[in-house]
């Protein structure tokens, strides 16, 4: 009888480990479709005003698949913005401190990026040209390094953004409040510059967004959504690496819900990136557009100047909503990456400052000198000295040749 009780357990448990690795194998199998489907399809060539490359899987692939989840934790890298100096400074920086230390996580990546051929001088440097197909290599440098992970863009010219956000931008740009002065401009802050810098606020805020949106819609052709989630911008250098299941160098443990933000660039907090479980990234990404009035009423009723300050909005609306979601926000005292320009330019200064601004634990825990650090990530040396652009930039020249 023992024999025979011991017998069944055996045989249940084999019937069980069968179907795990059938899941598996048919999870991955699903994935491999949609890469061979996305391979299938030709590159537009940036001849759309507002596109996205076609991921589609046919409905009789999608219903050969059982779509059983595994035990495993999914992870989407969702990159943004425009593509400044991108394959000669920001691509070999994703590459080794962003694609590289995900590649066990086996993350997908969605990103959108604006269609721009020239940047004019201003806030953000010099001004120049701009190569925006250069991040369709990203497409190979994911495949060369995770071979499993799916990859999808989308891209919008000028002409599609305004026709999209004119009525809004115009609503920021006339509003004024009972007292006369703009009600969403932030006329308090001696670094925001009429009407540009609220215009580039919301180019900013539309590409977090159509990245999430075509995360999303990946999400609801697999019925699978991601787990842990990163928004980072595609206009930067990464000297430090970033693995979405880390915080601050060590291994998220499966009962933490954490958000990491930079622990620089706080103004008073930082919002140029965002790595955290989906539901608490999703209001970071996602709903800014969607809070916004609410925001400008609270800011009108108690902090009357501030408007749709950036990292002020972040602070006192989207963090806070984030918290609700039972998520803990926690400074990466080791994380750091330099702005990049058209004109080859990297903002060194970035992570470093006054206290108040950056943590000082960031470039203790560089490990050597930050030129040094950007050099060896570049795989080159830069040029010359380090120049101010402005009373708060320090600009490093680091050509491709």
């Amino acid at each position: 009888m023992l024999i025979t009780v011991n017998t069944k357990y055996i045989t249940v448990g084999l019937l069980l480990a069968c179907s795990i690795i059938c899941a598996l194998l048919q999870g991955r199998l699903l994935r491999r479709m949609i890469l061979l489907a996305d391979d299938s399809e030709s590159d537009t060539g940036g001849k759309g005003i507002r596109n996205h490359e076609s991921w589609q899987v046919s409905p009789k692939a999608l219903h050969s698949v059982n779509m059983t989840s595994s035990a495993a934790k999914t992870c989407a890298i969702n990159l943004y913005g425009l593509p400044r100096a991108f394959q000669s400074l920001a691509l070999p920086s994703i590459i080794q401190n962003v694609i590289r230390p995900n590649a066990i996580n086996n993350c997908d990546y969605f990103i959108h990026y604006y269609y721009l051929t020239e940047e004019g001088a201003g806030r953000s440097g010099e001004g120049g040209q701009i190569k925006p197909e250069e991040v369709l290599l990203l497409r190979q440098a994911v495949q060369d390094y995770s071979p499993n992970s799916v990859i999808r863009f989308c891209y919008d010219k000028e002409e599609a953004f305004w026709n999209q956000f004119k009525p809004l931008i115009d609503k920021i740009r006339t509003t004024n409040a009972t007292n006369g002065k703009f009600l969403y401009f932030p006329w308090r802050s001696p670094s925001y510059i009429y009407p540009v810098t609220t215009d580039n606020i919301v180019k900013m805020w539309h590409s977090i967004q159509s990245a999430w949106n075509l995360m999303a819609e990946y999400e609801t052709l697999t019925t699978r959504k991601f787990d842990r989630i990163a928004m980072l911008r595609l206009d930067v250098v990464y000297i430090t690496p970033i693995n979405v299941f880390h915080v601050n160098q060590r291994e998220l443990r499966d009962d933490e819900k954490v958000a990491l933000v930079p622990g620089f660039g706080r103004h008073p907090v930082s919002d140029r990136l965002i790595v955290g479980p989906r539901d608490a990234v999703e209001i970071w990404a996602a709903q800014r557009f969607e809070r916004l009035d609410a925001h400008i009423e609270f800011v009108r009723r108690n902090h009357p100047g501030w408007g749709m300050h950036s990292e002020k909005y972040l602070n006192w609306s989207i963090f806070p909503a984030i918290r609700d979601t039972g998520t803990t926000i926690v400074e990466d005292d080791h994380l750091c990456f330099f702005r990049a320009r058209v004109d080859e330019s990297v903002w060194i200064s970035d992570c470093g400052g006054w206290p108040v601004f950056a943590s000082p634990s960031i470039l203790n825990n560089l490990g050597g000198d930050k030129v040094q650090v950007l050099e060896s990530t570049l795989g080159r040396k830069c040029l010359g000295e380090a120049q101010h652009v402005s009373w708060a930039f320090v600009a490093l020249q680091c050509p491709a040749g």
